[in-house]
């Protein structure tokens, strides 16, 4: 402390910049490093949900060809198939020609995916919609890899005369005589397998490829052959877990394998793709902020050294006159200088030479003049502090209200405070981040939670599935406008208490989710009713009308239903149910899986 004490100004100023300049580029640094780490774990989440569907896809894929076949398996014809005993061949082949003309042919024309169709006896006898040799010759191989009875297995790629199939087996108990049983060996054309993998682009040369539960390749873009199998070095990595993720070096860099084995198929799926390809344009976009934050810190570097030499040269300058003046050289005069301080100075110590009489004085006046700059600059700067609130000191001052309410017992106001800091943080977040139908419904239960403690008589109720909702797209600031309206219009308009709010969700069969949003006060007449959803159902919404009531209501839910319809067409978006005297029902239509997916950005 004492060495500070002793130190020139000069010498303070430089080690002041020291302090400066070293720790803010390594700050710079981890925050860069950081952000890199923070957008590979975001690429390889996104990496993971593409997988996952694809997964998702073929079970449906495959549960929905073993759902197909249990008419087959239930048939009389096929317990007549596995029950006989005699060898003549008159009597078989006409049982095989009735099988595949009212079987196998009806199957066979509804399912173009679907190259043949066989059933095999347990006297190893065949009927065949491709061939019966092929299926017999494949029975005693299909019959040791089945696990359990009344279940397909997976049993890989089947060379066929003109393509190549995945074929499935499974063994079966006739109802009709439980004693015979028989497989059923239906070989699937491994294009429409391809095909369903192909639906995932991941970066520019990703891909995904496919291994049954004995590790052979069913599909892969570059294994061309047929009996080619899982590489080692991958089932090392996977172990005995079903799904993970693992990175392997390559000459094009480093590539992420995610692997995923399904518990209905046991088939393996496997995606590849290069890091650098996942996460390219995002990285460049953190590089170029990186250039621009290095170039804005050293314009801000040089000017700070261009502000400090401009204090420090003159107060240098004047240092070396007062020397002088002490010496006795009275001749001596400060230059002219047009800064308001420095100048001041400068002015008060030629004043002080020709004045030698009213020294006391004009040190005093001098003293005086300096505080009151050093007050103007610390208020000129707490200013600037106020002008910069950022979120993180809004969030740090609730927490403190908070703290302090929950001291004080007081906890209602404690719920009230992390309510609306719950809904700072959603309203301050990036506008264009994808956002879920869970995180609307979160927002929209601390806005409601407010509004609750403020009007007594409200109630609300929220009946979602949050397991559903966590994975439907929705727009940022959705639910809120209608709510809000539901309070303005519905209650506040016709000086009413509000009453109930009620939000409740439903998953349809056509793959869409519905989301009503009820109030309990007075509706809109039927002709603004009308005027809404008419307008609802245009292809490009021009609806407003200032002048009358709809006009009061069009900003907020014209806009939210243009929002949806830009984000995932039609036919989602709004409309109004119902509206009377007892309130108002707006149904809104979200999309479980949006179309296009690459056009998604959270508008």
């Amino acid at each position: 402390m004492r060495i500070l004490q002793t130190m020139s100004l000069k010498k303070k100023l430089v080690l002041l910049m020291a302090f400066l300049y070293i720790p803010l580029p390594v700050i710079g640094w981890i925050w860069y490093e950081k952000t890199n780490h923070a957008i590979e774990a975001n690429a390889i989440d996104s990496s993971i949900q593409a997988m996952n569907q694809v997964n998702a896809h073929l079970d449906t894929y495959f549960s929905e060809v073993q759902r197909m076949m249990l008419p087959l398996l239930a048939s009389d014809l096929t317990a007549l198939f596995l029950n006989r005993e005699d060898d003549d061949a008159s009597s078989r082949y006409e049982l095989s020609r009735r099988i595949e003309k009212e079987l196998f042919s009806s199957m066979l024309v509804n399912r173009k995916d679907i190259y043949g169709i066989s059933l095999v006896s347990e006297s190893v006898q065949a009927i065949s919609s491709s061939s019966f040799t092929l299926a017999e010759q494949r029975y005693p191989a299909y019959l040791n890899r089945i696990k359990s009875s009344g279940r397909f297995t997976i049993m890989g790629v089947e060379n066929m005369p003109d393509s190549q199939v995945v074929g499935m087996a499974l063994t079966f108990v006739s109802p009709q005589n439980g004693l015979k049983r028989g497989m059923l060996i239906v070989d699937q054309k491994r294009d429409e397998i391809v095909r369903i993998m192909q639906t995932v682009q991941l970066g520019k040369s990703g891909f995904v490829w496919m291994a049954d539960s004995a590790n052979q390749v069913i599909y892969h873009p570059s294994m061309k052959s047929a009996n080619a199998t899982v590489p080692e070095a991958y089932l090392n990595e996977m172990g005995a877990h079903s799904s993970g993720t693992f990175t392997v070096n390559t000459d094009q860099g480093k590539k992420l394998v995610v692997y995923i084995r399904s518990d209905r198929t046991d088939l393996t799926l496997f995606s590849e793709v290069l890091l650098s390809e996942l996460n390219q344009s995002i990285t460049a976009i953190s590089r170029i902020s990186m250039v621009i934050l290095a170039v804005l810190f050293f314009l801000s570097m040089l000017s700070a050294s261009w502000i400090v030499y401009s204090l420090t040269h003159p107060l240098l300058t004047l240092q070396r006159l007062m020397k002088h003046a002490e010496m006795g050289d009275i001749r001596v005069r400060a230059p002219f200088h047009r800064g308001q301080e420095i100048g001041s100075l400068f002015r008060g110590f030629n004043k002080m030479l020709e004045e030698i009489e009213r020294l006391i004085e004009i040190v005093h006046v001098s003293d005086l003049r300096k505080k009151e700059l050093e007050v103007k600059q610390k208020d000129s700067l707490l200013h600037a502090m106020q002008a910069q609130i950022n979120p993180h000191f809004l969030y740090n001052t609730l927490e403190f209200i908070n703290s302090n309410a929950i001291i004080e017992g007081n906890e209602r106001i404690s719920n009230m405070i992390g309510y609306l800091g719950d809904m700072f943080r959603y309203n301050v977040q990036n506008p264009n981040s994808r956002v879920f139908l869970i995180d609307e419904i979160r927002h929209i239960e601390a806005y409601l939670a407010i509004q609750s403690e403020r009007y007594p008589t409200l109630s609300y109720r929220i009946e979602v599935d949050r397991a559903v909702i966590a994975s439907i797209p929705a727009v940022r600031s959705t639910l809120q406008p209608i709510v809000e309206n539901s309070f303005k219009h519905g209650y506040d308009r016709h000086k009413l208490r509000p009453g109930c709010i009620s939000i409740r969700g439903e998953l349809q069969q056509d793959r869409v989710y519905v989301l009503d949003v009820s109030d309990s006060g007075r509706g809109m007449p039927p002709d603004t009713m009308e005027r809404y959803n008419t307008a609802f159902g245009q292809p490009e919404n021009d609806f407003s009308d200032p002048q009358s009531e709809a006009g009061h209501h069009s900003i907020g839910l014209i806009n939210v239903h243009a929002r949806l319809r830009l984000l995932f067409g039609e036919p989602y978006g709004l409309f109004i149910v119902s509206s009377d005297e007892t309130g108002t029902t707006i149904r809104l239509t979200f999309p479980v899986h949006p179309g296009h997916e690459e056009d998604y950005d959270g508008l």
